[in-house]
């Protein structure tokens, strides 16, 4: 959806700053945000010099978020009268805006402490203010002092460990950037620039057991799954015809993308013999997002198992592949530049993306020839029905507030009619490569075997649906009950920023009541006051996948998360056959129709020199719900308006 800016200018603001920030207390500043540990290798080597330039971003706090689960409640609870009466994106853009307030307040006192008025600039989606200015300057304006800080590698950054801001405005704000955003991201220097490794799940894969099993043959379900394997698991129909305005998005981020060729080959093999060479996906490319030319599990396993899978599973229905990021790596595309593809009311068109986190355009292309050198893109694209993502990263990974902002967003998709799936992760109860937390905050050693268990985003992040992993015990057949993956912990735990949804509370209050876990809050928050997840698991070991003109073998949650929303894509097309609209949020009716699900009971998921949580009945922090079965599931929605 594309959503007009609108244009404001100054004079408020500046009417304001004469009076209400005259007063005393105005000048009272408080602590904002503040870091007590400063996570990976990042080492202070000095002093930001004052004189040198910096672009200030405020995130301003937007309106009616606290409401939000009455929001989802309303448009997503089947027990709702107005359930599935879906909104517009206008609608959305103007219920969460900031206010006028915050706008004006804000820029009063970026007025009163001397900032010019032609330094300020509000994004269109107003969600944002922007002053370019110096350091010394902004360290005035927040209180602080920045440094230089190198990492292992050599990279370096300009940050602070804290700031704070008026106590009058506090309030209208949720973050400032660059402040304490330190950046966790897998990068490494080269000699002409940044490179990086993709923030993926990296699905681990390896040799066929077997060779390459028969297209129908469902012999080896337990040792090699297949499209065929998961028909037969979950009821999924061979065909569903497709529907206008029926669609599957698929996002990816560079460098990871797809290779027709190897498409082709597993078409040819799992397609029905409907899929002729070069089907493939309706490609949308976000901020110079391109194809790769090279070749390997690491340019090419992700793509290819996702969209091998989404497309088999739901041929003919439209599969979109939202391919993000360009090839320059200094600073590689996030969620956020995905969000603004689809969502004009949150792009930050005046680079105010948070310049530490997301990828800023346009990008330098001296040492970077495909680098993407035009301007975000906003709102350029029409969002998909189902979106499934197979990226994540550590909760705590990032500020607070950059997470909350991101999270509000997958929440502002529901009420439109968006079902927003991410796979749980790969490593149990630990974060990404294993780690866990100290007691004072850094990370563990790789594979440590103590530390506070470390909870994946955006899985914790009430508003989308969190996709863990199962698969059947070795050696057995096709209707024997599925247990929690084996060859990996499938992720799974409890938030440590979000609160728990209303949603999942009847649900967190069985688990605890009757499988209550023996860790106490030094493993994790057992507060039970907040968010658990996953919501769901499915298959996630050994998929077939083509692969360099061959088959591999792929597991990992980032096969289960476009497995369910293959499932879900169908739903929407038997739905919309009958006149209605897609699912949207699905979480509220899982939760409140369990029998769609064939309970997991049996795995764990260790890490942090720990079994993990255990599968128990019910909901668990291992395999959430259970596995769905498609017929109980299209059962359930067709049943509701």
């Amino acid at each position: 959806m594309i959503l007009s800016g609108i244009t404001y200018t100054l004079y408020a603001a500046a009417a304001f700053a004469s009076s209400a920030l005259g007063h005393p207390s105005a000048h009272t500043k408080v602590t904002h945000e503040r870091r007590d540990v400063v996570h990976g290798q990042w080492t202070k080597v000095g002093r930001a010099a004052t004189d040198a330039p910096i672009t200030l971003r405020i995130g301003l706090k937007q309106r009616n978020l606290e409401r939000a689960d009455e929001f989802m409640h309303a448009i997503s609870d089947p027990r709702s009268e107005t359930y599935g009466q879906h909104w517009s994106a206008q609608k959305v853009a103007q219920m969460f805006a900031p206010t006028d307030d915050a706008i004006a307040q804000t820029e009063a006192w970026l007025l009163n402490e001397g900032v010019p008025a032609d330094r300020i600039v509000r994004t269109s989606g107003r969600n944002w203010i922007k002053i370019t200015t110096t350091v010394g300057k902004a360290e005035s304006l927040l209180d602080t002092a920045y440094s230089v800080y190198e990492n292992d590698d050599g990279a370096r950054i300009v940050a602070c460990e804290a700031y704070s801001l008026p106590a009058t405005i506090q309030g209208h704000i949720d973050l400032v950037a660059p402040t304490i955003q330190f950046d966790e991201r897998e990068a490494v220097v080269t000699t002409r620039g940044l490179r990086k490794r993709a923030e993926a799940l990296a699905p681990k894969f390896k040799k066929l057991p077997h060779g390459r099993p028969q297209a129908d043959s469902l012999k080896n379900c337990s040792e090699v799954t297949t499209p065929a394997c998961l028909r037969a698991l979950y009821d999924i129909p061979k065909e569903v015809k497709p529907v206008k305005g029926n669609s599957f998005g698929i996002v990816e981020f560079a460098p990871q993308s797809y290779n027709q060729v190897d498409l082709d080959g597993f078409f040819t093999v799992y397609g029905g013999g409907k899929m002729a060479n070069g089907t493939a996906p309706i490609f949308n490319g976000i901020d110079g997002g391109y194809l790769s030319t090279e070749s390997g599990s690491g340019i090419r396993g992700e793509s290819n198992l996702d969209l091998c899978y989404a497309m088999a599973l739901t041929h003919p229905q439209n599969v979109t592949l939202y391919q993000v990021g360009d090839s320059v790596i200094w600073n590689p595309a996030t969620n956020n530049n995905f969000l603004d593809a689809i969502d004009g009311s949150y792009c930050t068109t005046d680079g105010g993306d948070d310049p530490v986190w997301d990828a800023v355009y346009p990008h330098d292309d001296t040492y970077n020839p495909g680098a993407y050198t035009g301007g975000p893109m906003c709102g350029t694209y029409e969002t998909t029905k189902v979106i499934s993502v197979s990226y994540g990263s550590n909760e705590d990974a990032r500020p607070a507030g950059y997470r909350a902002r991101e999270c509000a967003e997958y929440m502002k998709l529901g009420p439109m009619g968006v079902t927003v799936l991410f796979s749980s992760g790969d490593t149990g109860v630990a974060g990404l490569r294993s780690q866990c937390v100290n007691p004072g905050g850094s990370y563990t050693p790789v594979a440590a075997d103590h530390g506070r268990f470390n909870p994946m985003f955006p899985g914790t992040c009430p508003w989308i649906t969190s996709v863990g992993g199962t698969a059947l015990p070795p050696s057995t057949p096709i209707g024997t009950r599925e247990v929690a993956t084996y060859n990996f912990g499938s992720g799974g735990g409890f938030s440590n920023l979000f609160a728990l949804p209303s949603y999942q509370r009847a649900a967190m209050d069985h688990y605890f009541t009757h499988h209550a876990p023996a860790y106490n809050s030094s493993r994790f928050n057992d507060t039970r006051l907040v968010r658990g997840y996953p919501d769901v698991a499915l298959a996630a070991q050994d998929y077939v996948t083509g692969l360099d003109g061959g088959f591999t073998a792929f597991s990992g949650t980032s096969a289960s998360a476009p497995t369910f929303g293959a499932m879900l894509a169908l739903v929407n097309a038997e739905r919309m056959k009958k006149g209605k609209g897609s699912v949207g949020f699905v979480n509220p009716v899982l939760y409140a129709h369990p029998e769609v699900f064939e309970d997991v009971v049996e795995g764990k998921n260790p890490g942090c020199g720990t079994e993990g949580f255990r599968a128990v009945e019910g909901w668990d922090p291992v395999t959430g719900l259970g596995a769905p079965n498609w017929k109980r599931l299209k059962k359930v929605f067709l049943d509701l308006p």
